[in-house]
């Protein structure tokens, strides 16, 4: 059991690593997005399948704010503001995704997506809408529309051979 417990505490931490180490590394990658955001995606269903659904919790709500270290400071400053319904998002993805897994794991990415660019794309219009970021509003609509549901289908798709080959080392 304690021996478990710790397995699960080192991969959600390697997973977070390995997005802290994306996430930098995709600053300096041109349309970075589409390949930052799919690796993100992925670490954190990886880890909802492998660590437990905390894991994907954890990376899930973490993973935004790891991002506003690796931003530019005027575009960081309305990604502060917005990291939480980030977080809630990659919530939806993993909480979907963790729960149809069992039953249909390619439903459960399709679904988790679909609800996750929904929520991203109705809430940053809302947001706009609250806060003036008139220099920024576009490429913040740019970033929360569709690219998030093709991130996130991207990011399910390279998650299932890896759950598959971690849960057969692990022994799930």
């Amino acid at each position: 059991m304690k021996n478990d417990k710790i397995g699960m505490i080192t991969r959600t931490a390697v997973l977070l690593a390995v997005v802290v180490a994306v996430q930098m590394a995709g600053r300096s990658l041109p349309y970075s997005n589409f390949i930052v955001g799919p690796l993100v995606n992925m670490s954190i269903l990886v880890a909802a399948m492998t660590a437990g659904i905390g894991g994907g919790v954890a990376i899930a709500i973490l993973s935004p704010f790891t991002s506003l270290v690796n931003n530019h400071a005027p575009l960081a400053t309305a990604l502060l503001l917005y990291a939480p319904a980030i977080s809630v998002a990659n919530l939806i993805l993993v909480i979907v995704f963790y729960f149809l897994y069992s039953k249909n794991k390619y439903a459960g990415i399709v679904l988790g997506s679909i609800l996750k660019f929904g929520f991203l794309y109705g809430s940053i219009n809302l947001f706009l809408n609250i806060f003036q970021f008139p220099k920024f509003a576009q490429k913040l609509l740019a970033m929360f529309s569709w690219p998030q549901l093709v991130t996130a289908l991207i990011g399910g798709i390279i998650a299932i051979p890896v759950i598959t080959r971690i849960s057969k080392t692990i022994g799930k």
